[in-house]
């Protein structure tokens, strides 16, 4: 049907009055809201992690995250675009106003750790090349052991290093004190150092009379500054003559003291051992007793500062007997729970079965230290079943560690850490045990060729809370057991509150010594009482050679709070040969830190 026209004009004049009016009802016209425009933000990564999510819309004025995860081994090089910040793993926009893109690079994650650039300390060649170069029985300076300490309370970590001279012929009789020199490098403060033996000990050379592998740094004289124990023998290639066996190894004990002002002098402890174990144990005065654990003696003997001199005292005369005794390599007091109280635990090797392989505990009580349990690891001794290098049958040693059997011939445990696993709980102890493991465990009747067993180093874990001594298992993820090593820390090295582990790891050298890498192996906390190995795949190397041991180690050498990266070229070895050049410098290298590690 057609509509007049009229009705079409009166159509046309109601339809805007009903919209205006709601349809019929009464009030006021409704506001349509404006619509706040949306864009898209994108994200894209390059090879070896991700970025999620790889698109999300934004309303304008508003911001995004992302999750970015690097694979194993890799961390985060650099992420750009939308003006945004990476926190973590979260990468969080800027205020988006239009649309953008992020894009993420991973890299190999130590290679962002360290710089690449090395600063190389200043090489002691007036001291080195007098004392061992141009003499006759050596075969040029091993650098044995590096500790960091601030001599002068400047808040900059310096550098004391041990040398001593290898000898030209390994195995040779020898009843002379070890050529030795002690080298202070002075922190200048700019990430240089410079030699400063006259500062600091107010003569360019100083010697000890031995070589060391072990050191402990402790404020023993109570003026603020840390004092030096090096655990100091005779081991440095020389052979050994049987009228007095192991005499030949044993040194004259001394202690490096603080005078008070940042220099040091040498202190004479008056008597002389085979020193493989040193350390300072907390006194309820606040002070350090030095104790010394003589390996050819099995005895310890503690020193503590009285009347202005490093005294002997009593308090560590043999707690347990032939066998439960103190001594040996692995000796180790456990700081105090209560620091008031001071040092009340100690763990030790127990000495029974001839070998080095089980753990004594001890407690202090009314002052006087007394043996309370010890390990056992079925310690037995099987006639007739073990060949040794020299193709002689003997017997063979054997225990059993977490249903693995071992053997070796003069395996044991090695040294010993405490540290805490979470913060404030018990401290527990940390051994590195080395010897040969037995594939299928001991088969009776076998003969087992010491050439055809492999070493294998690891780090038992002991809880000792109750003073018992109780194998922890599974602390240790992911263990390298394949190396020879040294523990070199049990401390927080990320600074993350949780106590982290350090192995100083030879490299090159020959013989046994046939690691490939150099580097520490380090083992992280991940807060859930566990220690792991960190991949250290990219951080940097130096060049080592198969005359030389290479060992890496952390510490915080330029004072910003992040541990940095120390290399240093150990020794020759046991080198007869005169055509190799013994001028071949013992290199100290440090990689600076630029961020803490993270597992």
């Amino acid at each position: 049907m057609t509509l007049p026209n009229y009705q079409i004009g009166l159509l046309t004049l109601i339809i805007p009055l009903l919209i205006s009016c709601g349809g019929g009802g009464g009030g006021s016209a409704r506001e349509i809201p404006a619509v706040t425009p949306s864009f898209n933000v994108s994200a894209a990564a390059g090879v070896n992690g991700s970025i999620s999510p790889s698109m999300v819309s934004v309303v304008q004025g508003q911001t995004a995250t992302f999750t970015v995860t690097p694979e194993t081994g890799y961390s985060v090089l650099s992420v750009s675009g939308c003006n945004g910040t990476l926190s973590e793993n979260t990468f969080t926009t800027g205020t988006i106003l239009a649309a953008c893109s992020v894009t993420v690079q991973f890299g190999k994650y130590m290679s962002t750790v360290f710089e690449t650039a090395a600063y190389e300390f200043p090489y002691p060649s007036d001291t080195l090349d007098n004392l061992c170069i141009e003499n006759p029985t050596s075969v040029g300076a091993a650098t044995s052991i590096l500790l960091a300490v601030d001599l002068n309370l400047d808040t900059f970590n310096d550098l004391v290093v041990s040398y001593f001279c290898s000898p030209k012929i390994s195995g040779q009789y020898l009843d002379t004190p070890t050529p030795d020199a002690i080298i202070a490098f002075k922190n200048n403060g700019d990430q240089t150092f410079s030699l400063a033996n006259s500062e600091v000990f107010g003569s360019e050379t100083i010697q000890l009379g031995g070589a060391t592998r072990k050191g402990v740094l402790a404020d023993f004289n109570g003026d603020k500054y840390l004092d030096i124990l090096y655990a100091l023998n005779r081991e440095d290639g020389r052979g050994q003559s049987c009228e007095n066996c192991g005499a030949s190894n044993e040194a004259p004990q001394k202690i490096i003291l603080s005078n008070g002002d940042g220099t040091y002098a040498i202190t004479e402890l008056g008597f002389s051992e085979w020193t493989h174990a040193v350390d300072a144990v907390h006194m309820p005065s606040g002070n350090y007793d030095a104790v010394i654990s003589g390996f050819r003696n099995n005895t310890v003997t503690g020193f503590r500062y009285i009347d202005g001199s490093m005294q002997e005292v009593s308090d560590y005369s043999n707690p347990g007997g032939p066998v439960n005794r103190f001594g040996a390599s692995t000796l180790r007091f456990f700081p105090e729970l209560t620091p008031a109280a001071g040092s009340m635990l100690a763990v030790s090797d127990s000495g029974d079965c001839g070998i080095q392989v089980n753990l004594s505990s001890f407690s202090k009580t009314s002052g006087a230290w007394s043996f309370v349990d010890k390990t056992d690891f079925n310690c037995r001794t099987i006639p007739n079943a073990y060949e040794g290098y020299t193709n002689e049958v003997g017997d063979l040693p054997l225990i059993t560690i977490d249903g693995q059997d071992y053997t070796g011939g003069g395996f044991g445990n090695e040294e010993s850490c405490t540290l805490e696993l979470t913060p404030g709980d018990a401290p527990v102890a940390v051994v590195q045990f080395s010897a040969q493991p037995i594939a299928g465990n001991y088969v009776e009747g076998v003969v087992y060729k010491q050439a055809d067993l492999p070493v294998q180093n690891r780090l038992n874990v002991f809880d000792v809370s109750n003073t018992a001594l109780k194998l922890k298992t599974g602390v240790v993820v992911n263990e390298k057991i394949d190396a020879l090593y040294r523990i070199d820390a049990c401390r927080d090295i990320n600074n993350d509150g949780y106590d982290d582990v350090v192995l100083l790891q030879n490299a090159g050298g020959g013989g046994e010594a046939t690691n490939t890498r150099a580097e520490p192996i380090i083992y992280l906390n991940d807060k859930d009482n566990h220690l792991v190995k960190l991949d250290l795949a990219g951080i940097p190397l130096v060049d080592k050679s198969e005359d030389y041991l290479v060992h890496g180690f952390l510490a915080d050498m330029n004072g910003d709070g992040i541990e940095d990266l120390v290399y240093f070229r150990a020794s020759r070895g046991y080198i007869s040969s005169d055509t190799l050049d013994p001028r071949q410098e013992n290199f100290i290298r440090v990689y600076w830190g630029v961020k803490n590690l993270k597992l």
